[in-house]
Parts: structure tokens; sequence; C-alpha cells
């Protein structure tokens, strides 16, 4: 081993005791730097005012059990068959423990795996033939050790059993992804909705009221400007978003339209990791206001 990987391996080291460190501090402690890092102002949790503080104290107060379930990628599906009924359920091809368990003969030529207890630890597989197997296994097994609760200390994702899962590759008719229609959901009403189109491309974003009308508002990033038709099944998604959002203060239901029919993607407890930016900043205040937040519940 040179000088240089010698040094490489200090510097690792060092990297990962901080990291280690880093997991005994409290919540609130690493929550309350993120926040100020990000906006440039004290965390409010005594009395928070704008949809992101609002989101943080979700994050540490509002802990219900249901939670977990909602937050994992695979017990979800039992959630949202019992809401809206299981026809809305993307096809499931596995669950597996341990990434040394897939059967890769027995999935079918395209496919997608996903890691339950995280986010963007997603495999897209569109043709097997090109698939690299060994490192597909090394990869999910990393995403594996570590739940996505340490990243931002989002607490739905931290008692969630790691398990992955094999899924349908979503395309439409001309092998197309399709657009993502995230619903905003307040008190189990959907309120607003952001369409993401050609994520696995070039990603655009725009933001659209149920009436599909442009608001005054966006959140993440400016439109993109493209035409975005109101999708064929659009009421059937608002009716989906209301059942699975019914009871919750707050949660974002991700579906998707696959050739006109409605697939179920995620709910998200707290979107961006309370980082969301509406542009102009005054709906900070104004969705922070629609936000009710309930009882501390732990």
């Amino acid at each position: 081993m040179g000088p240089g990987s010698l040094g490489w391996l200090l510097k690792e080291l060092a990297r990962r005791a901080r990291a280690r460190l880093r997991d005994y501090v409290p919540d609130r402690v690493i929550l309350a730097r993120r926040y100020r890092r990000t906006f440039g102002c004290p965390l409010n949790l005594r009395n928070p005012q704008t949809f992101n503080e609002k989101i943080y104290w979700m994050m540490l107060y509002y802990r219900p059990p249901l939670a977990t379930t909602v937050a994992d990628k695979y017990a979800v599906r039992a959630y949202v068959a019992d809401r809206v009924g299981p026809h809305i359920l993307n096809e499931l091809y596995g669950v597996w423990d341990r990434a040394a368990d897939i059967d890769f003969d027995a999935l079918p030529d395209a496919f997608a795996l996903k890691v339950n207890w995280g986010w963007r630890m997603n495999i897209l597989c569109p043709r097997k033939a090109d698939l690299d197997v060994p490192a597909t296994r090394a990869r999910l097994t990393e995403w594996m050790r570590r739940s996505h609760y340490w990243t931002n200390r989002e607490w739905a994702y931290k008692n969630i059993r790691p398990r992955i899962i094999g899924e349908r590759l979503l395309v439409d008719s001309a092998l197309i992804t399709p657009t993502e229609y995230s619903l905003f959901c307040f008190a189990g009403e959907p309120r607003f909705l952001r369409a993401q189109r050609d994520r696995a491309t070039h990603l655009t974003s725009d933001t659209f009221d149920l009436n599909w009308e442009v608001p005054p508002f966006v959140i993440y990033r400016p439109n993109a400007g493209r035409v975005v038709t109101r999708p064929s099944n659009f009421d059937e998604m608002v009716t989906c978003a209301r059942r699975l959002s019914a009871g919750w203060p707050f949660v974002r239901v991700d579906l998707y339209e696959v050739d006109g029919r409605t697939v179920f993607g995620e709910l998200t407890l707290y979107p961006g990791a309370g980082g969301n930016r509406f542009i102009p900043p005054e709906y900070h205040r104004h969705w922070g206001d629609v936000l009710q937040l309930p009882e501390p519940q732990w």
C-alpha cells in the first residue's frame, strides 16, 4: 500500500467514525442543524408556522406505528389494497430478505428492484441481458445495510424491516416511463399536484390545482412549460388519493397513469425531507396554515 492509498484509507476511516458518532446525536439536534443550513434561519418547533417547519415537527412528534407501514414500500401494499383495492397495485414478482436470494433467471426480461426502506434505492432493468447481476447484488446489499432514516432522520423509515421487492417495470405502450402525479393531501383532501415527466432521462416538473389549472406558485423548481394534458383517469386518481390520505394531517400520494390505468407509487409523509421550496416564498406560510398539526403521538 503506497502513501497515497494509506492517506485515503485514513480519511475514509475517519469519515466512517464521524458518521457513527453522528448516529448518537438526537434527532432534534440533527434536524435543527439541517433546517438552518437549508433555510438560513432557526427551526421553530414551539410554534411552527411554515409548511416545512410543520413537516419537521411531524418527524419528531407525530410517530404513530402506522407511519412505519405506509413508508414501507412492501407493507404499504396491504394498506392500499384495504383502502382502495388491489387493482391499483403494481404487479409484484418477488420479495427477498437478501440480494443473494434473488433468482434473476425467474424474473421477466424487464423489471424493477427496490429496497423497501429507502429513497432512490431503485434498479430499473429494461432488458435483463444487459444487467450486470453481480454489481446489482452488491448495490442492493449495500442499500440493505443502513436505513434511509439515518440520512435525514425521517422517523417513519427507522423501524422498517429491510426487504427487496421485484415489480413490473412501469412503461407505457411506447416503452416510455409514465408521468408521475404527486398529489399533496391535507387532512384527507388533495389540494394541488406535481406532474413529473421523463424521470429516467430529462426530468421536468409542473404544478397544477385540481381543476388542472396552473396555480400562482410552484414547488421545488419552475414549471417546465411543456403541455401536460389532464390524464383520462385523473378523477380516479383524486378519489384514490382521498381514500389513502384520510386520517393523516398530511401525506403526498404518488400515482402513475399507464395506458389509462391508475398505478400506485408510494406514500410520502415528509416530502423532500422537509426541504420543500415554494416559489414565491409566501406560500411556505400559506400551506403551513393549511396543514393543521395533530396532537403529538409516539
